[in-house]
């Protein structure tokens, strides 16, 4: 008897308690034409001409855009791009899930990734010799047939025909993964790399890099490689 009071006095506890309100994510778009059709029970928003949705530091901006209220899905098409502080991102077509805050772009695909900034030392140290991170200062253009974009996590996944042009150095592999956040590069399958200002070549089966301060380093497994070096001349022998 004792046990059904208090179970009745949690059930009516409970019952008092007001619902959970809904969280959502606001998204701003803009468009020079806008319209509405229902496929089935479903709404779909089409914008035409300059069409821009902005989702956190996240911006896409295309020709036309057909969003899918029930799956939260966007078609993207027509000058497109997407940027935020650390990429830029082109192609043909994208579908774009704001739920996952996801980006799949295909067609021509084109990456430019931009470092983080780092505050400029009071100091300089020429001597001070160079490191990895040093190497990657410059933006790096990552080319390929598709990228998954997690644009939250700042994560690309490159897959088919993917180059990378950085600068002298130039590399292929067959698919790779950019970890912005945590400032890691992920290579995998078939990689060749080539740095014309170094006369260094280098191939390997997969490649992981480190551009965190402090902490720069590079691994490849079962690399094969040559590099050069410059022959100091001999002086004539004295007579």
């Amino acid at each position: 008897m004792v046990a059904l009071l208090l179970a009745a006095v949690v059930l009516a506890q409970q019952a008092e308690k007001p619902a959970a309100e809904p969280k959502y994510t606001e998204i701003n778009y803009s468009a020079d034409t806008s319209s509405y059709r229902w496929d089935g029970e479903d709404r779909i928003i089409a914008l035409k001409g300059n069409v821009k949705f902005v989702q956190g530091d996240t911006t896409v901006i295309a020709d036309k855009v057909d969003y899918r209220e029930s799956t939260k899905t966007a078609q993207v098409s027509g000058n497109l791009k997407i940027t935020d502080p650390q990429n830029t991102i082109t192609g043909d077509t994208c579908t774009v899930n704001f739920q996952e805050k996801k980006a799949v772009l295909t067609g021509n695909v084109r990456m430019t990734a931009r470092p983080k900034p780092k505050p400029k030392p009071e100091t300089a140290a020429d001597d001070k010799p160079k490191s990895i991170k040093s190497e990657w200062t410059d933006e790096a253009v990552v080319t390929c047939d598709k990228i998954d974009y997690y644009y939250k996590e700042k994560r690309a996944e490159a897959t088919g025909n993917l180059k990378i042009v950085q600068k002298n150095r130039v590399v292929t592999a067959d698919s790779g993964t950019y970890l912005g956040k945590e400032e890691i590069v992920k290579l995998v399958g078939n990689i060749q790399a080539k740095d014309e200002k170094e006369k260094h070549t280098f191939s390997a089966p997969k490649v992981t890099i480190s551009l965190k301060d402090g902490d720069e380093w590079m691994e490849a497994e079962k690399a094969t490689g040559t590099f050069y070096i410059k022959e100091e001349e001999q002086p004539p022998p004295a007579p």
